[in-house]
């Protein structure tokens, strides 16, 4: 027994050597590997630099979008870059994948890409530089980076908030033109996080195009990412389209109280009229300064003019009172009356002691309210009739055009 447990013992022992020496010989064939492969490397040279010109695929894995803001016209996004080329002098033999790790990536070439139309870009650095570099044995490299970017996004608000916007991810090489380097994507090359959630939109779709740029310098080929989005309306009715119509009900109310309660029917239109002014204003603050009027901007212009219109309705309702005030106080006053006068007389008597009908000959303060307790919230509902399905129409021509 004592026999058999030590010739186990020396077989484990034998085969912790052998497993010890390989790995000890597969870190000194990676170092050879290594040596031999950066010897006479010169990075500052493109692969086949006097041959054909470099082909580099680009795919990128969209990792979150932070927000597309409307007021400085650009998105944010996060995404692994990743580009794939092949260069012969990094060929070797055998069978393992050598990765370079942030620092070491700067003894090999590397195409120089950039992101045209950026305002600010960064390669995240926690807990160690987000960049790798991997080689094949022939030659073949992949390169990723994890890369937050914020880019510019020319926005179209005529349609504001039903709006849908493109954005688009160009890229370029800064310095090899098509006759050195081609940069190019292809199906499957744009990837995106399941379940990415975006503030205010909702991402409808993407595409790619391959396409060339003419510049004094060169042709320089600009791969281009485009992203559709669609904005989320909800959070628009509850806080600006809702309540603007809940004003405009609250002008109508005062056609419905009487026209010589002047304290209430002032106080109820200046009220009205300056929190349709006060979120006008708050929305505008938001918002970039375009020469054309935005769909929001028609809204709150409309609704400005009809709680206006119940201001300047109670100011012509007074001068009516006050005028037909005068006509009685003429006829009263009248000690020889005709018939023909007395008529007259009894005529506005009624029609002054009557509020509530609109057929009478004569214009006066009860019957401007009347009319207007019939008109305002038609032209109203008219107004949203027509707001509505041309917006609605004019939405839904865009999203068939994206």
């Amino acid at each position: 027994m004592e026999r058999l447990l030590g010739a186990t013992r020396i077989c484990v022992a034998f085969f912790c050597v052998l497993q010890a020496a390989w790995c000890c010989g597969q870190g000194t064939n990676t170092t050879a590997i290594l040596n031999s492969i950066l010897r006479d490397y010169d990075r500052r040279l493109r692969p086949n630099d006097t041959g054909s010109p470099v082909s580099v695929k680009i795919n990128v894995y969209i990792e979150s979008m932070e927000g597309i803001r409307e007021s400085t016209m650009d998105f944010a996004i996060t995404m692994y870059f990743r580009m794939f080329w092949r260069d012969p002098r990094l060929s070797f033999e055998g069978n393992q994948t050598i990765i370079f790790k942030s620092g070491d990536m700067d003894n090999l070439w590397i195409p120089d890409v950039v992101f045209l139309y950026e305002k600010q870009a960064k390669v995240h650095t926690v807990t160690q530089i987000n960049r790798l570099l991997r080689v094949q044995p022939d030659g073949n490299v992949a390169s990723s980076s994890r890369v937050s970017a914020t880019l510019s996004c020319n926005m179209m608000l005529q349609q504001f908030p039903m709006d849908r916007q493109k954005c688009t991810i160009v890229m370029s090489s800064y310095a090899y033109s098509t006759r050195d380097v081609i940069l190019y994507v292809e199906e499957g090359s744009i990837q995106i996080e399941p379940g990415i959630t975006i503030p205010k939109f909702s991402l409808t779709g993407s595409e790619f195009s391959n396409e060339e740029a003419i510049y004094l310098l060169g042709n320089y080929s600009t791969p281009k990412f485009h992203f559709y989005f669609m904005r989320q309306t909800e959070s628009y009715f509850l806080t600006v389209y809702i309540p603007t119509m809940v004003l405009v009900s609250i002008a109508w109310l005062s056609f419905w109280i009487d026209a010589k309660a002047a304290p209430a029917r002032v106080a109820l239109g200046i009220t009205t009229v300056l929190t349709v002014t006060t979120m006008t204003a708050g929305i505008q603050e938001t918002l970039p300064v375009v020469t054309y009027a935005k769909a929001i901007d028609i809204w709150l212009a409309v609704c400005l003019l009809f709680v206006f219109f119940s201001l300047l309705e109670f100011g012509m309702a007074n001068y009516l009172l006050v005028v037909q005030t005068r006509r009685e106080k003429s006829l009263a006053g009248d000690i020889e009356q005709s018939p023909a006068k007395e008529m007259e007389r009894n005529l506005q008597i009624e029609t002054v002691g009557d509020g509530g009908r609109c057929c009478s000959s004569l214009w006066t303060a009860n019957r401007l309210d009347c009319v207007a307790r019939w008109a305002y919230p038609a032209a109203f509902l008219v107004f949203n009739a027509f707001y509505w399905i041309y917006f609605l129409a004019f939405n839904k021509a865009n999203a068939k055009q994206h």
